[in-house]
């Protein structure tokens, strides 16, 4: 079995540079060379999903199969490659902080202090690494 690969890409903060149709384009020129390819969007704001933001502010969201409100690229995604996407392709930061303050709140990280680094970054990679492995 072969190494799962990732690649990244980033625009900064900057909105509408058109990186969601990039990625859903270089994903789509990799599948028709054989590979199998997942794709996610990893969004910056606090929400836990855009489906509360003001569409005039943030534009339309995309609602997938699993009834996740996610970023509009989701559909992108699913028309460039014909794969269907869930809540798991789109991650928030709001989400990524809920899913570690709830851990906390159970007792996961018994006692430790809850800081960015290690728990929030670690969080993070187990988002990517767990879309990697389907």
């Amino acid at each position: 079995m072969s190494k799962t690969k990732y690649i990244f890409v980033t625009g900064g903060v900057t909105s509408s540079l058109g990186k969601g149709i990039i990625s859903a384009s270089l994903a789509k020129l990799l599948q028709e060379r054989g590979y199998r390819v997942t794709i996610q969007k990893l969004d910056p704001y606090i929400n836990i999903d855009p489906g509360t933001l003001n569409p005039y502010e943030h534009g339309e969201c995309f609602v997938t199969e699993d009834g996740a409100e996610t970023d509009l690229d989701l559909g992108h995604y699913e028309r460039f490659l014909n794969i269907p996407t869930s809540q798991a392709n789109n991650v928030t930061t709001g989400r990524i902080y809920q899913a570690v303050i709830n851990k906390e709140r159970k007792g996961e990280f018994l006692g430790k202090t809850v800081q960015v680094i290690p728990h929030i970054t670690d969080e993070i990679i187990r988002r990517i690494q767990i879309l990697g492995k389907t």
